[in-house]
């Protein structure tokens, strides 16, 4: 049985070693519908655990730790569903000094 993939395109940055930010793609299989959250621990555990992002479990939608922007909307990633066979764009927050990766400095936001 053939499964069903999401495509995201996530930017990557580290200030400490690149010069400017990128987009690095990832196809990840999937069986059904999940979170970004979830988008975000597959890639992480199983394609490249050098991908930085804010490991909080809340998944109550009430605190705003995992807010990233997809597709241009910024969205809690705890409570924010990705369908199968979708192409997404995965970004940092506006607002905040990055990190690394979807990392962003809160405090001046």
């Amino acid at each position: 049985m053939e499964h069903s993939t999401i495509k995201a395109k996530i930017l990557r940055f580290d200030p400490d070693r690149d010069e400017k930010p990128y987009f690095q793609s990832y196809v990840i299989p999937v069986d059904e519908q999940i979170t970004v959250y979830e988008l975000l621990n597959i890639i992480h555990r199983d394609h490249d655990g050098s991908l930085a992002f804010r490991d909080f479990k809340c998944f109550k939608t009430m605190c705003t730790t995992c807010i990233v922007k997809l597709d241009g909307k910024t969205v809690r990633s705890c409570s924010t569903p990705v369908k199968p066979n979708s192409e997404i764009r995965i970004e940092p927050v506006s607002g905040g000094q990055i990190i690394r990766d979807l990392v962003v400095d809160f405090k001046n936001m």
